[in-house]
């Protein structure tokens, strides 16, 4: 389940509003603030384990309930609360759209619904900021006039005396240093033979808190037998997809409560976990002095070599490393992995019909090379006991970019109509008169640094207000069919997004070969409603 992000009213000021009380009665004297909220990783959406005892949102709803105990104590009226669920805050590629309305909100000094905001609550700073360009941007927006204020961690924040510079650099380098801190936990808890924690694995008890016992460290008794007789089952020679059959009739199911593929056996099989081992980093752990493998605490299933084994089988069927040998991190010198490699991945359904039900699992792109087309890939259905439907992966893209592109035409996203009433005008004008008012007063010693202060906040206003109108007026730039060539693979997937629902991949009929010329009749679009974007 992916992150979320989230806005409204208090609850409590809109009963109010409904009972007749007007918003200053409401505020009784105190300060109209907001509410931010964040959490990196939300616990109940990690594994359907985790999500038994745990609700979704349960952290940020953690963090509103400490603020709103705030918000009394520093007489703070929380007008709106904003939360980013699941979404972090160091890398800059990663939006988080309510810090962005809150900022804006702030900034402007009031809310799109037009109530005053000038105070912002968290339970701590590292919620709010991770990098100095957010904190120069929260910066900007609450020192856009001296009533500024920021409440984290209980305490009254001097927003307006801080060194912005200073503490953004602080604030990557206890990134950095967290980064680092965990980097070496991770690595004495391998030496040590701890477990690798992470979700559960298949034949391996849950963590128990009343007798200590951690994850994955002592085995199911349920689950044990089986993954034994998938160790034995793989070693006599019977394919990944041959045991997830026989554990699918069975109606045995993954840690997560998932039928089995033949990619989760292999991921389960290869696994050094197996038999005492763990992998760091893409390297086997080992002693620092002797260059043994550190032999974990957890129960083993298999012995070293019987794991050596299975790898090598992996490897044989054409794995490229034999298995993900990185327990979930990736080495630190390897490149991103994208998401998609082929463009219309998860867009593609299977209309084969099997036992009288249309398949409509999702197609995914895999390489087919031939000695005639090194290069050739294939557009293949992902459910392991269908394969009733392939097609070329350069001819359907071909046809389907034109329709794409004829959809992006005939259907073009029309620009948004400029917002009315910027909700930082009034107060842009206030600034505005105030710096024309300072300006004639050229016998004041001071008036040079105030002038120039003055000019500093109107110039982050006007920024922002540049920024409001560009949001509300530009076309997004993947819906312009004529940069398509230009376009990277991300950006032509989200024009997909926004014109195509599905494609419905039917299989060939009776009697024509495989060989035949492609048939775009058999590629059925399911064009997205306008409404629904």
């Amino acid at each position: 389940m992916p992150g979320w992000s989230r806005s409204f009213l208090n609850p409590l000021l809109v009963t109010a509003l409904e009972e007749g009380r007007t918003f200053e009665q409401w505020l009784d004297g105190r300060v109209p603030g907001i509410d931010y909220a964040r959490i990196t990783a939300d616990q109940s959406t990690r594994s359907s384990i985790l999500a038994r005892g745990r609700e979704p949102g349960t952290g940020v709803r953690h963090q509103h309930e400490e603020n709103s105990e705030a918000a009394e104590e520093f007489g703070v009226a929380v007008v709106t609360f904003h939360e980013d669920n699941g979404i972090g805050a160091t890398h800059p590629k990663v939006p988080r759209p309510s810090f962005d309305q809150a900022v804006h909100a702030l900034h402007c000094r009031r809310t799109p619904e037009g109530f005053p905001v000038r105070a912002l609550v968290a339970t701590e700073h590292e919620r709010i900021w991770r990098l100095p360009e957010d904190f120069r941007r929260l910066h900007r927006a609450l020192t856009v006039t001296d009533d500024g204020l920021l409440i984290a961690r209980r305490e009254r924040v001097d927003i307006h005396s801080v060194d912005r510079s200073e503490i953004g650099r602080a604030g990557v380098e206890e990134v950095r240093r967290t980064g680092e801190r965990i980097g070496r936990h991770v690595r004495r808890r391998a030496l040590d033979g701890g477990t690798p924690g992470g979700r559960r694995r298949f034949g391996w008890l849950p963590p128990d808190p009343r007798s200590g016992r951690k994850i994955n460290m002592r085995k199911d008794p349920a689950e044990w037998p089986v993954l034994r007789e998938m160790v034995d089952a793989a070693l006599e020679g019977r394919g990944w997809n041959a045991i997830a059959r026989d554990l699918n009739s069975r109606g045995v199911r993954t840690a997560s409560e998932n039928p089995w593929s033949g990619a989760t056996v292999r991921q389960a099989l290869t696994n050094p976990v197996l038999c005492g081992y763990r992998f760091l980093h893409g390297e086997l752990v080992t002693h620092p002095t002797t260059g043994v493998p550190v032999v974990g605490a957890w129960d083993a299933v298999a012995t070293p070599d019987e794991w050596r084994a299975l790898v090598e089988i992996s490897r044989h069927n054409g794995a490229r490393s034999g298995t993900r040998l990185t327990n979930g991190s990736r080495p630190p010198e390897a490149p991103p992995t994208p998401l998609r490699k082929y463009l219309f991945s998860g867009f593609l359904r299977c209309g084969a019909v099997k036992d009288g039900r249309t398949c409509l699992s999702r197609m995914g792109g895999c390489a087919r090379p031939t000695p005639r087309v090194p290069d050739n890939a294939v557009y293949v259905c992902a459910a392991m006991d269908c394969g009733g439907t392939s097609r070329n992966v350069r001819a359907v893209d071909a046809h389907l970019v034109d329709v794409v592109n004829g959809l992006l035409l005939d259907r073009p996203a029309p620009p948004c109509a400029p917002r009315a009433g910027w909700e930082g005008e009034a107060l842009l004008r206030q600034l505005t008169e105030e710096l024309h008012l300072l300006s004639g007063a050229s016998a004041d010693p001071g008036s040079s640094a105030a002038v120039a202060d003055l000019s500093g906040r109107i110039a982050g206003l006007e920024a922002a207000r540049a920024e409001h109108l560009a949001a509300g007026t530009a076309l997004r730039p993947h819906r312009d069919p004529g940069r398509w060539p230009a376009m990277s693979l991300t950006e032509r997937r989200a024009a997909i997004a926004d014109v195509i629902e599905s494609v419905i991949v039917m299989p060939l009929p009776p009697g024509m070969s495989r060989r035949a010329p492609f048939d775009p009749q058999l590629l059925r679009v399911v064009p997205r409603q306008p409404s629904g974007r």
